[in-house]
């Protein structure tokens, strides 16, 4: 995990699965959950951020799914540096997306990890995208449902984030499935690879 200073720090995830054994580990004096999606997650990041004005830094724990032309794979730990919030649906000329101002967060990666674009979307993608369905999207590589939230959130804060995600699943329609079946294996293996070097 990069430097940071706890007490200035807020460790969060969507559930408490993401975190559990981070808590377990009395390490994080600022830890809870934000809940699932961009809107719940945002609604309760402002929340706690209201309340404590001592936060300058949030790192988010997470699981992801990987479009297939990344060539991510399943098991990966990745740390993005981009974050977009793309909608499959807009693509496919079946709904109207607002445009979102500015169209990403630029967010502090690990560079000990992979870094990557992520996109995260308000609905998870359950079509099978083997190229990109667009030109705008070649360069999105990864699929997580609350780190726009987060970013747009804290960036109204001035608050900087880091994010950690563990790729448990292709996005496509295998890919709610494939979650359910690696969440907890891999969300326990990123927050023990964290917990050995901080």
């Amino acid at each position: 995990m990069l430097p940071f200073n706890p007490k200035q720090t807020l460790v969060t995830g969507a559930f408490i699965g993401e975190i559990d054994l981070l808590k377990a580990s009395g390490q994080f004096p600022h830890l809870d959950v934000m809940g699932i999606g961009n809107l719940e997650a945002a609604v309760q990041l402002s929340d706690y951020l209201s309340k404590n004005s001592n936060i300058h830094h949030i790192v988010f724990f997470g699981s992801c799914g990987a479009y297939e032309w990344s060539g991510i794979t399943i098991g990966s730990f990745i740390s993005p540096n981009r974050v977009y919030s793309k909608e499959i649906s807009h693509t496919l000329k079946i709904s109207k997306q607002i445009p979102e101002s500015p169209e990403f967060y630029e967010i502090t990666p690990d560079k000990s990890l992979q870094t990557a674009a992520c996109n995260a979307p308000t609905t998870i993608t359950l079509i099978d995208l083997k190229h990109p369905p667009e030109e705008s999207w070649k360069n999105l590589e990864i699929e997580n449902l609350e780190l726009f939230g987060i970013t747009k959130v804290a960036n109204k804060f001035s608050v900087t984030v880091t994010a950690y995600l563990a790729v448990t699943n292709l996005v496509g329609q295998n890919g709610s499935n494939d979650w359910a079946k690696n969440w907890k294996q891999l969300s326990h293996s990123l927050q023990n690879k964290i917990l050995f070097v901080s």
